[in-house]
């Protein structure tokens, strides 16, 4: 038997209806955290740093995923709807939650993380550990269509968020 892994990428515009991505030919996603930060070195030979914030890049692909949502694995969204959602939000604030396996020993304690507080997904409904989400810019998106039918197109696509 099979089951469905909760993992994923959803998108909303106002942070209340959520939009699953589909998991369709779905490359890793990438998270990489921004340090905006100001460094000096003072006149004794001291570093100075001022962490002004940290900030958030997601970027995933998808290979050779169907344009129709009604041809996907997982009848989640699909290419032709994610295009015209970027192109109806390209320049406003958008939400964006990470569906993943996580760790959920709070950060501002400098502990080492116990092993029975990793869950394996972070929609695990038996726990409290809610997904990560990120109020974020779509600051990049490419849509090549590969082949074509008389049903639907081929695509493969890029996308990065940039938090806010």
């Amino acid at each position: 038997m099979a089951y469905q892994i909760s993992a994923g990428i959803e998108v909303s515009f106002e942070g209340t209806t959520w939009y699953k991505l589909t998991d369709h030919n779905r490359q890793p996603i990438k998270i990489v955290f921004e340090v905006i930060e100001k460094t000096n070195r003072m006149a004794d030979g001291t570093l100075r740093r001022y962490v002004i914030a940290r900030k958030h890049k997601i970027s995933t692909s998808w290979q050779m995923l169907p344009s129709k949502t009604a041809e996907t694995v997982d009848g989640n969204k699909a290419g032709a709807w994610m295009q015209s959602f970027y192109e109806a939000n390209v320049f406003v604030p958008i939400y964006v939650k990470i569906i993943n396996a996580q760790i959920v020993t709070p950060s501002a304690e400098k502990e080492q993380p116990q092993e029975d507080t990793y869950y394996g997904s972070s929609f695990d409904m038996t726990r409290t550990k809610t997904p990560d989400t990120y109020i974020t810019y779509i600051t990049n998106f490419d849509y090549e269509v590969v082949k074509r039918n008389n049903k639907y197109d081929l695509v493969n696509i890029n996308i990065e968020f940039t938090e806010v």
